[in-house]
């Protein structure tokens, strides 16, 4: 019976989701009067950026995650994609469809090759080999002006709805359906993966290679394939880019793109599909707070007010690690394993503790109320005076 209900909850949970993302967010512009809160092209824009931005999450949650590996050069995977697919359509005349899984495939051959090497690196070595990946890869991008058009970058042309679809939605609404398509299409994959033979030796390689290569797993063919399976997530998240974007260039890539992928998972929730959702949503929209911050900083005419916020922005990600080590995924983890009268059975004991106390202090002004610290009759030593003597005798 609690397998059928957590099941029906699940369908549930699945049913509303699939209701917030198929209608509210690309429609609820249409019928203002139906829904309380409507979503403009921007926003439906932003909600493409957190499909594409969640993609490339996924791929290096399954590397980092899940196989342990570190990588810091990401987004040199994503311009590989990116610059793959911007060649193809703009020229050679491909259709963007077919684009994205070539730009996909070739990353991941791309990645296969990084991969190898760095089979002999490992924590940190890793970290940095790949973030000199990171560093050089736009450099290299902008040399070759014939072919990735230099540093001028390439111009993508939007998409058009199709003549099909003309009149039930616009080209934004139709670009952030093809952009959710790929994400949950993406995710299903990720899903299966972390679940079939593949995912629980990238975990068990991950706990302890010793270990895994003791029960049989390869562990350089193993972590090859991790290598091959994220990047092969970043190449279609660089095609899925140029769709969203329409524009790509070397300084698209820049290194620092590479390290917020690595805290997009880290804040989102390590080994955890849902957290790398979560991150990628944290980092589209979380920065739209900087403004206020910037109007309320302005507003105690403080002088860093145009640098605070990016100051605050870090903070808020240190304050998530201390209090949430195991990021947003972890953290919705837990709350649905509380029990709603456990957690009020505790606060309420807690409370009576202190109201005891309070108790307690109140009732000896003087400092002496003939009590102990917790409200209990002070045991006083022998004195003359109850009949005894001071030696102890009667």
């Amino acid at each position: 019976m609690l397998r059928l209900e957590a099941r029906q909850r699940r369908l549930l949970a699945f049913l509303l989701l699939a209701f917030f993302l198929v209608y509210w967010i690309p429609f609820s512009n249409t019928f203002p009067d139906w829904v309380p809160l409507q979503f403009g092209s921007f926003r439906i824009y932003q909600a493409s950026k957190i499909a594409m931005w969640a993609v490339v999450a996924l791929g290096l949650n399954l590397l980092t995650g899940y196989n342990g590996q570190i990588s810091l050069g990401h987004g040199a995977f994503v311009a590989v994609g990116g610059y793959t697919a911007a060649i193809l359509m703009v020229d050679h005349g491909w259709p963007f469809w077919a684009t994205i899984p070539v730009a996909g495939v070739f990353t991941g051959a791309v990645g296969f090759g990084v991969g190898v090497p760095a089979l002999r690196l490992t924590g940190p070595y890793l970290a940095v080999a790949t973030l000199a990946l990171a560093l050089a890869t736009p450099q290299i991008i902008g040399k070759y002006d014939n072919l990735t058009h230099g540093a001028q970058g390439i111009s993508i042309p939007p998409l058009t709805t199709p003549g099909a679809l003309d009149g039930i939605m616009n080209d934004t609404q139709y670009v952030y359906f093809v952009a959710i398509l790929v994400a949950a299409i993406m995710t299903f994959i990720a899903w299966n993966i972390v679940r079939s033979r593949l995912g629980r030796a990238f975990i068990a390689i991950r706990d302890s290679e010793i270990a895994a290569q003791a029960m049989g797993i390869s562990v350089p063919r193993f972590k090859t394939m991790a290598f091959a399976i994220s990047a092969f997530y970043a190449g279609v998240c660089g095609g899925l880019y140029i769709q969203v974007v329409n524009f790509v260039s070397p300084q698209s890539f820049e290194v620092i793109q590479s390290i917020n992928y690595l805290t997009t998972i880290v804040v989102g929730g390590l080994a955890s599909i849902l957290g790398s959702i979560l991150g990628a949503a944290v980092f589209v929209l979380v920065p739209e707070i900087n403004p206020y911050i910037n109007n309320l900083l302005e507003t105690f005419h403080l002088p860093t007010a145009e640098t605070a916020s990016d100051v605050l922005f870090g903070t808020s990600l240190i304050l998530v690690m201390i209090f949430m080590p195991l990021g947003f995924a972890g953290f919705a983890r837990r709350l649905t394993r509380l029990q709603p009268p456990l957690v009020m059975g505790s606060i309420s004991n807690f409370f009576e503790q202190v109201g005891l106390k309070m108790r307690t202090i109140r009732s000896k002004p003087g400092g002496d109320s003939g009590e102990g610290p917790a409200g209990r009759p002070e045991k006083r030593p022998p004195h003359a005076s109850d009949g005894e003597k001071g030696d102890g005798s009667s």
